[in-house]
């Protein structure tokens, strides 16, 4: 027990010590990263959600979104994308953005926002304050025309109705 404590310590030290910006500081960091920290349970996920949020290039995930849950638009951000056409979303909890629950959920209701990830956890943590600007980029989204987009019931409903009537 106490020599792992000392190598957490000692590598903790080292990281530090060690310049990020070099070679050596890299490395280093990598190895008590992997060595250390990714056993803690949760820093693996904080650790990507920090990095969306400075717009760190190096970590994908964490993508804001409007996600349909039964027939609203609650703001989260996409995990991962599976086969089968589905994701895995996080929807924080307002007004403390770090918890919250997470969803697998069909592609067809996960809405991606081109926002940075802070404009959604801004929105979140001042209870909904700030919410147009993720209305205005999902609207802008939505108008763009897609291969992919479905029809809606209501789309469906006028085009039969139209073809019956021979429009």
């Amino acid at each position: 027990m106490k020599a792992k404590l000392i190598i957490t310590i000692l590598s903790l030290v080292l990281t530090c010590i060690a310049a990020p910006g070099t070679a050596i500081g890299r490395r280093i960091e990598r190895a008590a990263e992997r060595l250390v920290l990714d056993k803690i349970p949760g820093y693996t996920t904080l650790h990507g959600f920090a990095a969306r949020l400075s717009d760190s290039k190096e970590n994908a995930s964490f993508q804001p979104a409007l996600v349909e849950i039964e027939e609203a638009l609650v703001p989260g951000f996409i995990v991962e994308q599976h086969s089968g056409n589905r994701s895995t979303v996080f929807i924080p909890s307002v007004p403390t953005p770090m918890a919250g629950a997470v969803f697998i959920i069909d592609n067809s209701r996960v809405h991606p926002l081109d926002l940075p990830a802070v404009s959604v956890m801004q929105c979140i943590s001042k209870w909904g304050g700030g919410s147009d600007k993720l209305v205005a980029a999902y609207d802008a989204a939505s108008s763009r025309p897609t291969s992919l987009a479905k029809p809606t019931n209501q789309q469906q409903i006028t085009n039969e109705s139209e073809r019956a009537r021979g429009v």
